[in-house]
């Protein structure tokens, strides 16, 4: 086995056609671009960029080698772990689908989905430290050996880990990027604190492996010997790209929260000195 250069390729070369992956996606990505066309006031490019963006990452991640090759290279599902919580996630949400849907959907839909906005539930769901709490528990939960070895060898535990790989990732950027109408709007300086709060979780795991010289999940034991490589190092690139990857993504979220702010805060100072140069 190759390294880094091994895993690119086998996730180059290991897509596969699902009939059900590519109607969901189309039907998100068709309603989203309905809902663009019947929203009365002009809607962002880079918004619909953004959640196109998320829906291709989507499909990179669970049609690609990344899927193939999940039970034969940990490297390769751990890029597909990364793709599902850290890069599909916030694209999905910069692309503002609620905000959307409230400017597009008739009188009653609209009226529901407003009262859902503001029901208990999500009021929790989307409270930043249970959210910051259910993405980092899922994802330490999941690479336990027992319960990794699992998704596996058991195909409805493998769609179950996706599934909450991307539903515990949504609640926890949904109050960090864009602009939806959640209830709880962080300030800029507490979406940092709870992006840098997001990097212990992915760095435990992705030392773990690092650092360990014995194989983790022993199915991967087999598949590397029929490939002719070492599992061990495998899982050593699988622990890099959980540390040093992870850590990269957030930073770069950080770096982008900051920079937003300081736009805004720019705008409304500009504001501010118009206002006063209005009133002389």
């Amino acid at each position: 086995m190759g390294g880094l250069g091994y895993t690119i390729d086998a996730i180059g070369r290991g897509w596969r056609v699902d009939p059900l992956l590519l109607a969901a996606l189309a039907a998100a990505a068709a309603l989203y671009l309905a809902g663009v066309v019947r929203r009365r006031r002009p809607w962002p490019p880079a918004r619909t960029t953004a959640f196109l963006a998320g829906l291709a990452v989507l499909w990179v991640a669970l049609a690609s080698g990344a899927d193939t090759y999940a039970g034969e290279l940990l490297s390769a599902h751990m890029v597909q772990h990364m793709l599902l919580t850290l890069v599909a996630p916030p694209l999905l949400i910069a692309g503002a689908p609620v905000t959307l849907a409230l400017g597009a959907l008739p009188a009653g839909p609209r009226g529901s989905l407003a009262r859902a906005l503001r029901s208990r539930a999500l009021r929790w769901a989307t409270w930043p430290p249970l959210a910051l709490a259910l993405f980092a528990g899922a994802l330490v939960a999941t690479h336990v050996p027992v319960v990794y070895e699992l998704a596996l060898r058991s195909p409805v535990a493998h769609v179950a880990e996706h599934a909450l790989y991307v539903a515990t990732a949504l609640l926890f950027w949904a109050p960090l990027v864009g602009s939806e109408p959640l209830p709880h709007r962080p300030s800029p300086a507490a979406r940092v604190l709870w992006l840098l709060l997001a990097m212990p979780p992915m760095a435990l795991v992705g030392v773990a492996l690092l650092t360990t010289d014995s194989v983790a999940y022993a199915p991967y034991a087999d598949s590397a010997r029929a490939l002719g490589g070492s599992a061990v190092a495998d899982q050593h690139l699988a622990g890099t790209i959980m540390w040093v990857g992870g850590k990269l993504v957030l930073v770069a979220a950080v770096l982008v929260v900051g920079w937003a702010a300081l736009v805004r805060e720019e705008r409304q100072q500009t504001a501010r000195e118009r206002y006063a140069e209005a009133l002389r």
